[in-house]
């Protein structure tokens, strides 16, 4: 019986690491003499997985009606479409909720539960009932457990776990993501009760909150909640806090629940909040904290970048290593939503960015995707007011294709090429970016929060994002992220760190900083320097040990001008300066010749300060960042004659280049490694709005290295006498470096034999052709 795990960084099946290729597919949405060929037109596009969300008001439309294998409806056989998928060789990745979202009513679950139990609504600050839940309210939880019950019933016996096809599961759906976008704060008694209790246990006996007799105290949150006063300040805040563990707590509670009812299989918790080209995304991260730290939950993104360029590929670069910084070592990154649709036959996204957002999010070491939606389909009454259910995704309604459906063969053909050489290397990075994630623990606001709020999403969304990610990623210097409430800070293994502060920082970060900094690191600092810690107590730790003073603090949104380096009238705001031992200064404000920016050692090691916020939006700026990374001691990794992205991962059975080109233009680049030339030199041709992971070092078969090739393989074949390499035509004429033991080669041309054994060969036809012998 095939086993699925899930350890060491990867998902494993009978424990060899694998990659999961999915699609979603909504059989509740798709006639039901349709689902054989839509699921085989996911085969024809090299998937090996199905999702699905199992929608609650579509299955159990009223109390006493629970249909789950389709005998009041066909399109509720749910017991029916898993054994189909199962037949044609799927994993399986099912999401039953209770929460789907999916443009339904009640966004999943159905509406006879607020009807029968409407004390079990959400209550939002303004005293207006929610169609949603309060997640822990007791009948609540009763009705999802009755749904469970029955969902379960079908899912149990089809779990690997039991020879079946089901290899996770997905419970509950975008937790806490309604409360974020429409900024509500739960008043349900149950709610304020639960709040009360955690306020108690967390502050004991040094509360700073009035000493009331619990009755009084609940009323005094409510009343602070809904008629905000500017000690409401503390209120919110500790409900943002007391909110992720309230998620934990309902997390725990569902699986608790399908455990109960047969689970075996990992749950999977998916992160929302990719809004803003992915800007608040860790918004979304920090709700769900507590929850991804369950022992044994999977973590898996929601990512919808709606196009791909140099102007947003440092988003999905900084938010993916921010996930792999705080889920669990042991899996791999993971997208459960990666936008498939967006491309509308009448404009809408380009048909290239599904393809090119794939491969990036390869390169950054994501081993498993499910592609949403992959089908267009038609609401019934009962899901959804609207009939039709289109976003553009790769097949529509009647089955036909868009053009970005034929993009997702290709890319399949590429990862089968590989194999798990490809699954098990891993990225290459030269740096770190460390984050607060408590930086990102503003989803609820009031008008009291509001100012702190605007000002830290100016600062994350400018400095982090635009300066730091966006410096890293167009320089060609890969980075990793560390959390740094969470994570460990070894000068040895982070040698230099690059983060983002502001005006609060709590005292323990602040002395990790100090402390990583005078043991060697080469800390870079861009924002303000922390006086208080976010709970608003007075705290100085990082900047006495830096031995500097700030001199002078311009008020929040306040344009200027600073020089940095050779640059002069940057446009910056935030900025602050610096008096005292500031080392060498390397920016300054150009009206006053103020300090911003200097360079200083602390102990055995060195700090870089940048008292200033201004986005790396024009080459002058990325320059400053450039010279900035360079006065650290930090190179680029890749130099080449025509700019593309391109990064690297590491593994023992060879290494593979990922070359983008975002631009509408074809590019032809030579490359150099840690200024080493790679391709011998050769240049890389690279079509408009293309990709290409090329090999390194990689050990295609038994006798057979394929040193580099200029083109991407597309499928191995082999027999008794032959193994037969073929690759993508849509390149120049392919060259390859390649060393054989036992084979030789018999197609193409015959370029150069060297003397450590190594042949460069091309292939006019774009095959290789090796023999035994």
């Amino acid at each position: 019986m095939t086993t699925f795990s899930v350890s060491g960084g990867y998902f494993r099946l009978d424990d060899q690491p694998v990659f999961i290729h999915a699609g979603e597919f909504h059989y509740f949405r798709c006639p039901r003499e349709d689902w054989r060929a839509r699921l085989q037109q996911l085969l024809d596009c090299g998937f090996n997985a199905v999702a699905a969300y199992i929608p609650w008001l579509w299955h159990q439309p009223t109390p006493d009606l629970m249909d789950v294998d389709g005998h009041s409806h066909p399109l509720r056989d749910l017991a029916g479409f898993l054994d189909l998928a199962t037949e044609m060789g799927f994993w399986i990745i099912p999401r039953p909720g209770p929460y789907i979202m999916a443009e339904t009513i009640n966004e999943g679950v159905p509406p006879w539960v607020f009807e029968k139990y409407p004390h079990a609504s959400f209550v939002n600050q303004y005293g207006k009932v929610e169609n949603i839940a309060s997640y822990l309210q007791p009948d609540f939880l009763k009705c999802v457990d009755e749904w469970y019950a029955a969902v379960f019933a079908v899912l149990a016996p089809r779990q690997i776990t039991r020879g079946g096809k089901i290899i996770m599961i997905q419970l509950d759906n975008e937790m806490g993501m309604i409360h974020w976008v429409r900024n509500i704060i739960d008043t349900n008694p149950d709610t304020i009760n639960r709040f009360a209790e955690w306020l108690d246990k967390t502050y004991h006996d040094d509360s700073p909150y009035p000493s009331l007799d619990v009755p009084a105290k609940r009323l005094y949150l409510m009343d602070r909640i809904r008629n905000p006063q500017p000690d409401s300040v503390r209120v919110i805040e500790d409900y943002r806090r007391f909110f992720r563990v309230y998620i934990r707590e309902y997390m725990t509670r569902l699986w608790n629940m399908a455990r109960a009812h047969g689970m075996e299989v990992p749950p999977v918790v998916n992160i929302h909040g990719f809004g803003n080209g992915g800007k608040t995304f860790p918004i979304g991260i920090s709700q769900l904290i507590e929850a991804m730290e369950i022992p044994g939950m999977i973590s898996a993104t929601d990512v919808y970048p709606l196009h791909i360029d140099e102007g947003n590929l440092h988003h999905i670069t900084l938010i993916n290593e921010m996930t792999k910084a705080v889920q669990s070592p042991e899996q791999t990154l993971f997208s459960i939503e990666f936008q498939s649709g967006g491309n509308q036959d009448f404009g809408g996204t380009q048909s290239s960015l599904y393809d090119l957002h794939s491969r990036v999010s390869i390169s950054l070491g994501m081993r498993a995707i499910n592609h949403y939606l992959f089908y267009a389909g038609e609401n019934h009454p009962i899901l959804s007011p609207v009939k039709r259910h289109d976003w553009g995704p790769p097949i529509r309604k009647d089955g036909t294709t868009r053009r970005h459906y034929h993009r997702y063969r290709s890319l399949s053909n590429v990862i089968r090429a590989y194999g798990e050489a490809l699954v098990v290397a891993q990225p290459k990075t030269v740096t770190t970016i460390g984050f607060i994630l408590d930086q990102y623990m503003t989803e609820v606001n009031n008008e009291f929060t509001r100012p702190f709020t605007d000002t830290l999403t100016h600062q994350r969304d400018v400095i982090l994002f635009d300066f730091i990610a966006r410096g890293l990623t167009l320089t060609h210097r890969p980075f990793n992220c560390i959390e740094l409430a969470r994570g460990t800070l070894d000068s040895a293994k982070t040698p230099i760190l690059w983060l983002m502060l502001d005006k609060a920082c709590d005292a323990p970060i602040q002395q990790k900083l100090a402390n990583y900094v005078s043991e060697g690191g080469k800390l870079v600092i861009v924002g303000r320097l922390p006086e208080e810690t976010f709970g608003h107590t007075p705290c100085t730790i990082l900047r006495d040990a830096l031995g500097v003073q700030i001199a002078r603090v311009d008020p929040p949104f306040t344009q200027t001008h600073i020089h940095a380096f050779k640059e002069r009238d940057i446009p910056a705001s935030f900025v602050e300066t610096y008096t005292g031992e500031v080392g060498e200064v390397f920016a300054t404000t150009a009206d006053r010749d103020e300090t911003v920016g200097f360079i200083k050692q602390v102990g055995m090691g060195h700090v870089m300060m940048l008292g200033a916020a201004f986005g790396a939006m024009v080459p002058e700026d990325l320059g400053v960042f450039d010279t900035m990374a360079t006065r650290i001691g930090l190179p680029r990794l890749f130099r080449m004659s025509d700019w593309a992205d391109v990064r690297v991962s590491e593994g023992d059975q060879g290494s593979f280049l990922y070359i983008t080109n975002f631009q509408d233009d074809p590019i032809h680049t030579e490359i150099w490694m840690q200024g080493e030339p790679l391709f011998n030199g050769h240049t890389i041709h690279l079509p408009a709005r293309r990709g290409a992971i090329l090999p390194l070092h990689w050990r295609m078969h038994d006798g057979i290295t394929v040193h580099w090739l200029t083109t991407e393989p597309l499928e191995i074949s082999e027999n008794d006498v032959e193994v037969r390499l073929f690759t993508d035509s849509a390149f120049k004429i392919p060259l390859a470096q390649i060393s054989l033991d036992g084979y030789q080669c018999v197609s193409g041309n015959l370029i150069e034999r060297g003397e450590d054994g190594r042949f460069l060969i091309d292939a006019i036809d774009g095959v290789f052709i090796f023999k035994k012998g």
